[in-house]
């Protein structure tokens, strides 16, 4: 089971992102375009995991998202991986409360190495990938770097699992956890 730890957003920003994706499309961005589907925020690619180790996932992810309280987070501008002379990815960043994000996934990336999971050792960027491969041919992109596409509330974290399905790769819940809601 090819898996990850990930936050997905709600289907009004999935369909602002594709509205975007359609702005680059029309300035004569072309590559392998991102399905509204698929849009998320990963906070930890497990990769390849025996399906005997998802009851220690889904503990905890548990235990982990009890911790933190929900926040708020918005979406907006592009960038590219790893620079825009030689992109492989063009991405929207992400931005509002980092604070409160950063620690989730740090609690999360540390309770899942001492449990014996082999994780990526990167520095967490968070963003959402737009395209991968893209072929820019020197495009003027100032005027959207900045553009803010919309917020929300992250309310839980998602375990998901990435297969291909007849050459398209699908992402699915399988398991799912609140964060504590905010005190009014």
């Amino acid at each position: 089971m090819r898996l990850f730890i990930g936050i997905d957003l709600p289907a009004n920003l999935k369909k602002e992102l594709l509205s975007f994706q359609s702005e680059l499309k029309e300035r004569g961005i072309k590559g392998s375009w991102k399905d509204r589907e698929n849009f998320h925020i990963t906070l930890e690619f497990l990769g390849e995991i025996e399906p005997n180790t998802l009851p220690i996932l889904t503990e905890t992810l548990s235990q982990v998202a009890k911790n933190h309280q929900s926040f708020r987070l918005n979406v907006g501008g592009v960038g590219a991986f790893p620079a825009w002379k030689r992109p492989h990815t063009v991405w929207t960043s992400v931005g509002g409360e980092l604070r409160e994000l950063n620690k989730l996934r740090d609690e999360l990336h540390h309770e899942l190495a001492q449990k014996g999971f082999i994780l990526e050792d990167r520095s967490f960027k968070p963003h959402l990938t737009l395209i991968s491969r893209p072929e820019l041919d020197h495009l003027d992109l100032a005027s959207v770097q900045t553009k803010l596409l919309g917020e929300f509330l992250v309310r839980e974290v998602v375990l998901f699992e990435s297969k291909v399905i007849r050459g398209k790769r699908i992402y699915t819940h399988l398991f799912e956890e609140s964060l504590k809601e905010l005190a009014e």
